[in-house]
């Protein structure tokens, strides 16, 4: 399909054998700027579908060499997001329904009365930019979580990224653990993006903000009259995600008897609706996360052994930050940049010493707690450089103990700072580029002869057996 156009370069295809009605429906059409060819058989109107690659589609349902609804089936099958408009001469509302229910947005009666037509054309334009709006924002959400755009080049990520690769062809089950803030969302993310399910939706439940009784018609959704709220039907996020990942945040705080459920549908795939008694049949792929230890809440009583063992089939693990830390030189640049492209800060930079002090903490909170502050130092810097005293007292006060992070004595000097921030810059940029120094100099803004001088200043090498290293 084309990208977005004015009326005036909405193309139109028109399969009609009848040329009256295939003159009128052009020029009132053409007379509102839309381009309009019309064909006498299906046989013409496939053959010409690759070729024109029209915004939108009339057909008519009686063609002499095809039954309507046949040729309906083809072109959603070759053209699914094209909005297809059907016309007819017969009174059978039959075929209508059937029509309606095979993709067609409307259908028109002939004689193709003018305001119909101007009024069917004008909803078909709005429902193609509506589905040029999703395309391009699917488009957006799979380049965002490519695997291959997730921070960190340590060797702790670069484990999270393979184990990605190998959960994602799978339809198995998977469990994210890891810490709060260490990113378990945006690993499930990626692993729907790369995977079969990728055009079909994510759905994120997060179950330790719901309450024992919103769970389950959040889950399963409910029918009219269910209880006291329930003025209408309503579909789960297990039917909003048919044919793609429902992702369980949270799991562990889950209600134990909902629990119980959960285990049935994850093993039958089918489920009822809260005050239902229709089975309903899914095809979901699951993912689950949670930040506590689930064996230790089987001994509690707390979280069923039977659903452990179920959801517990393929296990990724993701590690905190803190054992991560020569990421944080690329995390931080990456926050600063997704603030500078939204326009809400005027800040160029983070000088070295203030990347120093990010390197030096433990970072409780992980990922999220480094997120939040950089834009606390966003928020009250003035200057061209996010300085040390811009960033949380927090960041400033609980740093690592400097021999635990280097080696080095509690009072590690200023300039001994900077060069442990160096030091970390370089060894990520040297794994992400596979030590390529020519790459890895490049990406740190520097020449490669710089690289190689504070290489040896700061006695990096690369622990591999001679024959690997770059020449």
């Amino acid at each position: 399909m084309s990208g977005e156009k004015t009326s005036s370069s909405l193309h139109i295809l028109y399969a009609e054998d009848d040329p009256a009605s295939g003159r009128l429906v052009q020029r009132i059409a053409e007379t509102e700027g839309y381009s309009v060819k019309v064909l006498g058989t299906a046989q013409e109107f496939l053959q010409l579908l690759p070729l024109e690659k029209p915004d939108l589609l009339l057909l008519d349902l009686h063609l002499p060499d095809t039954y309507g609804l046949d040729l309906l089936a083809k072109t959603r099958a070759r053209l699914p997001d094209a909005p297809v408009i059907v016309v007819t001469a017969s009174s059978s509302v039959d075929d209508v329904i059937k029509a309606l229910k095979g993709g067609a947005i409307d259908y028109l009666t002939k004689p193709v009365d003018h305001q119909r037509l101007l009024v069917s054309l004008t909803h078909a334009v709005k429902m193609l930019r509506q589905q040029q709006d999703l395309t391009r924002l699917r488009s957006e959400l799979e380049e965002t979580y490519k695997l291959e755009h997730m921070i960190g080049s340590s060797s702790a990520m670069a484990q999270v990224r393979d184990l990605i690769r190998q959960a994602a062809p799978s339809d198995a089950t998977v469990l994210i653990t890891g810490e709060s803030g260490t990113g378990k969302e945006l690993v499930a993310r990626a692993l729907h993006y790369a995977s079969s399910r990728v055009a079909r939706s994510f759905v994120d439940v997060n179950c330790a903000a719901l309450t024992e009784t919103l769970i389950e018609s959040e889950l399963f959704g409910h029918e009219k009259g269910a209880f006291t709220s329930a003025i209408s039907r309503r579909r789960g996020k297990f039917e909003q995600a048919d044919g793609g990942t429902l992702f369980l945040d949270e799991i562990g705080d889950m209600p134990v008897a909902t629990q119980a459920k959960m285990l049935r549908v994850l093993q039958e795939r089918s489920f009822q609706r809260v005050g239902g008694e229709e089975k309903i049949s899914v095809n979901v792929r699951v993912i689950c996360a949670t930040n506590h230890d689930l064996e230790q809440a089987m001994q509690k009583g707390t979280f069923r052994m039977d659903l452990f063992y179920r959801i517990n089939m393929f296990v990724l693990e993701v590690p905190p930050l803190r054992e991560r830390l020569s990421d944080v030189p690329e995390l931080a640049s990456h926050f600063l940049a997704v603030a500078h492209r939204a326009g809400k800060y005027q800040v160029e930079g983070i000088s070295q010493e203030a990347l120093a002090a990010l390197c030096q903490h433990n970072w409780p909170g992980n990922v999220r707690e480094l997120h939040n502050a950089i834009e606390r130092a966003l928020t009250v810097c003035k200057e061209e450089e996010i300085q040390p005293y811009h960033l949380p007292p927090a960041v400033l006060r609980k740093s690592l103990p400097l021999t635990q992070a280097n080696g080095h004595s509690e009072n590690q000097n200023m300039v001994e700072a900077v060069e442990q921030f160096e030091r970390a810059m370089i060894l990520a940029a040297l794994e992400k580029n596979y030590w390529n120094k020519t790459q890895a100099a490049s990406a740190l803004g520097v020449t490669r002869r710089i690289l190689a001088y504070k290489m040896q200043n700061l006695g990096i090498e690369r622990s591999e057996p001679e024959h690997l290293r770059e020449s």
